[in-house]
């Protein structure tokens, strides 16, 4: 059997791995794979194949690596679920919620930039199909989004019901959480808009939920890894 301090520190790092999601994924996805903001979708066929012919190496090599690091995703999700099941108890409905809306995120962060890379590897196929192939992956990249919805705000609500006398999740955490996940609904208009704030590289579609994301995963992600820091402090 694992001892406690192992697996302590496993659980660490599946705490911590979610701030590296954050990291990397910004890095890999955002910066090389130009996504701060995404390329837009008012683009014409033949300019969008502009765009990958100049940017198809970074392009490639980003979201070859938001693939991989994407994964991260999953040992937040398992530590989050272990933190949960602690505070809700019997019959744990909401934490269910979470581990399968986590799943289904893990899935679209890590099979999404797989769609980015096609685009990049076949830069010799028709501008339209192009443009078709491109457009796939970032509407179901964003109208997936209630998977990630559903996990936020069922932590968020667990989060808050915690009344232990020194709660995991400060309440403001639990409520950034639930904002989070309140947030993305506007995603849902992105099939109806090419340009402006609505748009999927828009003000409010990217960087409003873009900011909101990442506040939910960085103050979770510290009050778990540091939760698990003082137990292994406590058992050394």
């Amino acid at each position: 059997m694992m001892s406690d301090r192992t697996s302590l520190k496993w659980q660490w790092v599946a705490s911590a791995s979610g701030i590296g999601f954050v990291f990397f994924y910004t890095i890999f996805f955002g910066y090389y794979g130009h996504n701060l903001p995404p390329v837009s979708a008012a683009l014409s066929a033949d300019d969008l194949a502009a765009f990958y012919h100049a940017n198809g190496s970074a392009i490639l090599f980003g979201q070859t690596m938001a693939a991989f690091f994407g994964i991260l995703w999953v040992p937040w999700t398992a530590q989050l679920t272990v933190v949960m099941l602690r505070i809700e108890g019997k019959s744990p409905v909401l934490t269910w919620i979470q581990l399968i809306g986590g799943i289904l995120t893990a899935w679209v962060v890590v099979f999404c930039p797989s769609i980015w890379v096609t685009c990049a590897y076949r830069t010799d196929i028709d501008p339209n199909s192009l443009r078709a192939l491109n457009d796939l992956g970032y509407l179901m990249f964003n109208i997936t989004y209630m998977g990630t919805t559903l996990q936020a705000v069922a932590a968020g609500v667990v989060g808050l019901a915690d009344r232990s006398e020194h709660p995991l999740f400060p309440r403001w955490v639990s409520w950034v959480a639930i904002l989070a996940g309140i947030s993305f609904i506007p995603i849902t208009l992105d099939p109806f808009f090419k340009s402006g704030p609505w748009s999927w590289n828009g003000t409010m579609n990217f960087w409003a939920w873009f900011g909101t994301y990442f506040a939910w995963i960085v103050t979770m992600s510290w009050c778990m890894s540091a939760d698990v820091w003082r137990k292994l402090k406590a058992a050394a």
